[in-house]
């Protein structure tokens, strides 16, 4: 007995500290810094952390947080190998803390999310689903335990959401591991959780990280415009470069070109934040919507600085259509050649560009224009474009003639002629349904949103299945997931 009370008078009195969860000053700090993309100062930050914290967990987590924002920014290599490298040991630090905070298994999931999206940049898709699973299985159970527990809520959301937008070809593989989502509940916790961390001190610091994912779920999984305008509202004067991503791009969806460009012109960058070279591509495209010569300089910037593979090819082909428009046949050529000299065409709009290199058909001048123009919310020079084509029929090819249609039936979305642009979308229906390019399925999706938006349902879920059964076309999963998403709202 004695033993034991000198034992404990000894523990009380020295200065050991055991592995804990401590959301304190620095953490919140370093935290903060990481979503400002001030990574150098949350590294000396976490460093202090270190010193008078030893033991504090969460230091890994953060850490793992910067090396993850690092590598959805900048695309490096580098970053992704050191991100592998140091995964194991942070969890491992976590894991032998055995805590009873929720913080235990969040940073756990939270690792595992992290790592995953970053791997499905690098085309590591099998280890992606294996750490995606571990995640949303350890969320769940957190969120057993701790019901309250506001992170928990947006990281659930954020994976409820997108698993209830998969694809249907790719739900056999969700049945097996037993993962279930639904876009509904998923933007509905999502949206709780941002209510709550405007008024929970301990958690607002995550605001501006769950405002950029929720943007971007609302953007691509929902159909209400009003939400949207409201979420650009409240987040286009804000100072961090994520949200001036984030509300540049509604501001390009609800057609505000130049706000979208206002937006983007204005950013705030200081010398110690990491670069987001993304943004000069996004500029250069919101530049060319309205023709402005300035856009060849934002596509250069880009294709100059940023390191990864990522929308180069784009930046090439609009570069190219740029000078198609603008008569200059050798630069037009030089651009387009370019696109086959670059590696990479994992997204969509990549795929597009090497899709446009491989054929040998010229881009008729008044459709692209048309398109552009459309792009930037400019619907009546959109409009006048199109009418200088006296006719579809004298196209040559069946994709200007689906285009032409397609994009009439756009703008006239645009300028709110719903039943006129359902004419001209049901044209494209009709005769590209067995064709490889986009207008067609697209199309459905449009007829199926504006008879969602006027409450005819059963029509709506009949074109969305429209959509759903074309298959063998461009962009065919990021169109399926939107419209089995329609179909999930219905429902």
């Amino acid at each position: 007995m004695r033993n034991f009370l000198i034992i404990f008078a000894i523990l009380l009195s020295s200065k050991i500290t055991f592995a804990d969860f401590l959301w304190n000053k620095n953490c919140k700090e370093a935290y903060s810094l990481n979503i400002q993309l001030k990574f150098n100062k949350a590294h000396l930050i976490l460093e202090k952390e270190k010193k008078e914290n030893p033991n504090n967990t969460l230091v890994y987590f953060i850490e793992n947080y910067r090396d993850y924002l690092k590598i959805q920014i900048g695309e490096e290599k580098s970053d992704f190998e050191k991100l592998k490298k140091n995964k194991n040991t942070r969890l491992d630090f976590i894991e032998s803390d055995k805590s009873s905070s929720p913080w235990y298994l969040y940073t756990q999931a939270e690792i595992n999310l992290q790592c995953a999206t970053s791997r499905l940049k690098f085309g590591e898709y099998f280890t992606a689903a294996f750490e995606i699973n571990k995640s949303y299985r350890l969320l769940q159970e957190n969120n057993k335990l701790y019901p309250n527990f506001t992170p928990n809520k947006k990281s659930l959301g954020l994976l409820y959401t997108l698993i209830g937008s998969v694809p249907e070809q790719y739900n056999w593989i969700l049945s097996i591991i037993g993962m279930e989502g639904n876009i509904n509940s998923g933007l509905s916790l999502m949206n709780e959780a941002i209510n709550e961390m405007k008024t929970h001190k301990d958690f607002e610091i995550m605001l501006e990280e769950s405002y950029f994912f929720y943007v971007f779920l609302k953007m691509n999984l929902d159909n209400n415009k009003a939400d949207l305008q409201k979420l650009l509202t409240e987040l286009q004067d804000n100072d961090y470069l994520l949200l001036n991503f984030a509300s540049s791009r509604i501001a390009s969806k609800l057609g505000f070109n130049d706000l979208a460009i206002q937006i983007l012109e204005n950013r705030q960058v200081e010398e110690d934040q990491y670069p987001f070279h993304y943004l000069d591509y996004l500029l250069g495209i919101n530049k060319l919507n309205k023709m402005d010569n300035n856009c060849l300089n934002h596509f250069e910037n880009y294709l100059f600085n940023f390191k990864g593979k990522n929308y180069k090819k784009s930046a090439l082909m609009r570069m190219s259509w740029y000078h198609h428009i603008n008569g200059n046949s050798e630069k037009y050529e030089y651009y387009k050649n370019r696109i086959n000299s670059l590696e990479g065409k994992q997204v969509d709009a990549d795929k597009e560009a090497q899709s446009y290199y491989n054929t040998s058909i010229e881009p008729n001048i008044n459709l692209l224009k048309a398109r552009l123009f459309f792009d930037g919310g400019y619907s009546k020079q959109a409009v006048e474009e199109l009418e200088k084509i006296n006719s579809p029929k004298f196209f040559h090819h069946s994709k200007n003639n689906l285009e032409y249609f397609y994009r009439y039936g756009r703008c006239m979305e645009q300028m709110g002629k719903d039943e006129v642009a359902i004419k001209y979308y049901k044209k494209t229906v009709l005769t590209g349904s067995e064709e490889p390019y986009y207008f067609a399925a697209k199309a459905a999706l449009q007829i199926a949103l504006l008879y969602e938006e006027s409450n005819t349902i059963n029509e709506a879920k009949r074109y969305y299945n429209i959509c759903i059964e074309m298959v063998d076309h461009q962009y065919e999963q990021g169109i399926e997931q939107k419209a089995k998403a329609g179909l999930n709202r219905l429902n």
